[in-house]
């Protein structure tokens, strides 16, 4: 079984490592890499999700072995990545459709401090905003190399996910769903609205914490994801 993983905003697929502790030899993450970022930073930026969609399809497609079984998992912003790459997976039917769909850490909707992502103060804002989630750890809060090097990052993701428009995401489909979701980050209701997208089995798991809930319950996470992917069943959310 391949999870592919799509990263959050500004993030790398390096994020993903802190769950191999965790999952069996039998799922194998594969950690995908947006252009611009990580070992890809010598790579333009996309210009536009469309643009992010056609090269992460591109890459699920290249590195899907053939025969086996899969699934997607995005975890905040790579929420939206993963469902839009489903919705190219579906209208291609180049691929075979995933087991399983994880999302995480994000609702179908623009969030409504994004809106805020703008003018001269734009940089301080992110790095607050990046700060408050739980997405830098402490002693990289004051470091400028760190910033230098992600604030572009950081800014260039923010702008894809502020411009995204989820009323142009037309999909309804049939294949199971988990949404996960930190009780302090988002409500059950706006987590539950990707189940206008989903019209087959849909479950959706709290979790305690805030955005970035996955640095202290990645175990739970990973035993909860590898249950599902190993038995297809569902139980009630935690």
């Amino acid at each position: 079984m391949q999870l592919f993983c799509f990263p959050c905003a500004g993030g790398t697929a390096d994020f993903f490592n802190q769950l191999d502790p965790w999952f069996s030899p039998a799922i194998e993450l594969v950690k995908l890499e947006y252009a611009g970022h990580g070992t890809r930073h010598r790579e333009p930026l996309y210009q536009d999700f469309a643009q992010l969609a056609e090269d992460l399809y591109a890459e699920v497609k290249s590195r899907y072995r053939s025969g086996g079984d899969y699934a997607l998992f995005g975890y905040s912003m790579g929420s939206v990545a993963a469902a839009e790459v489903l919705h190219q997976i579906l209208r291609k039917g180049e691929l075979p459709p995933p087991k399983r769909v994880f999302l995480a850490a994000h609702g179908p909707s623009v969030k409504r401090e994004l809106l805020r992502f703008q003018g001269n103060e734009a940089d301080e804002w992110v790095k607050e905003r990046t700060i408050f989630l739980g997405g830098v750890p402490e002693k990289l809060r004051d470091n400028r190399t760190f910033w230098r090097v992600y604030l572009p990052l950081y800014r260039a993701d923010y702008t894809l996910i502020t411009n995204y428009e989820f009323d142009r995401l037309i999909m309804a489909c049939e294949v199971p769903l988990t949404g996960l979701y930190g009780a302090g980050d988002l409500s059950p209701e706006e987590m539950q609205a990707w189940s206008r997208y989903f019209q087959g089995e849909c479950e959706f798991v709290e979790f305690p914490g805030n955005h970035f809930f996955i640095t202290e319950h990645g175990r739970e996470m990973a035993e909860r994801m590898e249950s599902r992917l190993r038995k297809g069943g569902s139980e009630d959310g935690v």
